[in-house]
């Protein structure tokens, strides 16, 4: 495996892409529930920790930012490899993409029960599963242009569904807020840390950046595209503690969704229907860029062609989904791979820094 890829300039994307990569692929099946898994531990002071859990993914993009810099063109693999050798780079490798599996497999069962639950009771989950998996291979075959492209047209096509706010903000309740700061720290900290699920996605960075032309300026696009995933998260979270009261809270399973019941038209009664069907395009950047990873990852580690790995991942998803028929099952492996997401994406950029840095120090001084 090669440390530092070789990438044709006619493959290449720019920087600003990184923001709806970075965005897109956070916002997503986490956002429809982040408020109720919030409000469970940090009750009423939720938002609190939405801003620590922000600050928090900030100063990882920095930190992510900052040992791809000490490469020509790496990528996380290629980097592991340099440190740890083939073997131990194999190991971790394999480790990252079950993990990206299980992302992409929560990501898309949670959307197929909205769909079961809002729209289309009886249609079977195999369904629902082959229309989403067939348009995400479909963009995937198409290479990283077409990925980075469907993030940018997704994000415009859905990014008006936030302007129906302004219906629960208006009817928001104060007084639900006070008093503040009555969760202890260890409840507002544990609410931070129960937001992995919501905000997993930032790994795209330590395999997109060689395919980046003007690589000075991917750290401005990736720290504002995580800006505005925290901004929309906390936006949810604030209104939703303000327009619920908290057994309503606790006992709502999409809380953001939740919301377009209450949005009513003179020619139209259900616009949650509307909302859901739209949703879908929220989800499919999710599934887009999870499979072009997955893929991408097969390809490196195992040296298959993208294109082979792309119809290996989707084949597997595919029928691993259908064994999923329950809700209690779609909860469990949702919990795990929050909290599976908090130590790869949270915590191990930390520990890979000091790493990358002491290595280059030494390989400094050798040449001198």
């Amino acid at each position: 495996m090669k440390i530092n890829l070789d990438i044709p300039a006619g493959v290449k994307i720019e920087a600003f892409y990184m923001f709806f990569l970075i965005h897109t692929m956070q916002i997503g099946a986490g956002l429809m529930g982040v408020s109720t898994h919030i409000y469970t531990f940090a009750k009423h002071d939720a938002w609190i920790s939405i801003i620590i859990a922000g600050i928090w993914l900030h100063i990882t993009v920095f930190v992510m930012i900052t040992i791809l810099r000490q490469y020509q063109n790496a990528d996380l693999f290629g980097i592991q490899r340099d440190l740890f050798g083939k073997w131990i780079n194999i190991i971790l490798g394999t480790a990252f993409s079950i993990y990206v599996f299980a992302v992409l497999l929560s990501v898309l069962l949670n959307y197929v029960e909205v769909v079961q639950v809002f729209i289309f009771p009886t249609m079977p989950t195999w369904l629902i599963s082959l229309f989403l998996i067939s348009l995400g291979v479909y963009a995937v075959l198409g290479g990283i242009r077409i990925v980075a492209g469907s993030a940018f047209l997704f994000f415009f096509a859905t990014i008006w569904l936030t302007g129906f706010l302004y219906k629960p903000i208006s009817l928001m309740e104060m007084n639900h807020f006070s008093p503040i700061m009555d969760a202890s720290y260890k409840e507002i900290l544990y609410g931070a840390y129960k937001t992995s699920f919501s905000f997993i996605g930032l790994e795209i960075l330590l395999f997109a950046y060689p395919y980046i032309k003007n690589k000075n300026k991917v750290h401005l696009s990736a720290q504002l595209g995580t800006l505005l995933t925290v901004t929309l998260t906390f936006l949810v979270v604030f209104v939703s503690i303000g327009y619920f009261s908290g057994d309503q809270l606790e006992r709502l399973i999409w809380a953001t969704l939740s919301f377009f019941k209450i949005i009513r038209f003179p020619f139209m009664e259900r616009f949650d229907l509307i909302a859901v069907a739209f949703w879908m395009m929220v989800i499919l950047p999710n599934i887009i860029i999870f499979t072009w990873l997955l893929s991408f990852c097969v390809k490196r580690l195992y040296n298959i062609r993208q294109r082979t790995s792309v119809y290996i991942v989707s084949g597997t998803l595919f029928l691993v989904s259908i064994f999923f028929q329950y809700r209690l099952n779609i909860n469990t492996l949702t919990d795990w791979t929050g909290k599976v997401g908090f130590y790869i994406a949270f915590v191990y950029p930390f520990v890979l820094l000091p790493i990358v840095l002491i290595k280059k120090r030494i390989q400094k001084k050798a040449r001198r």
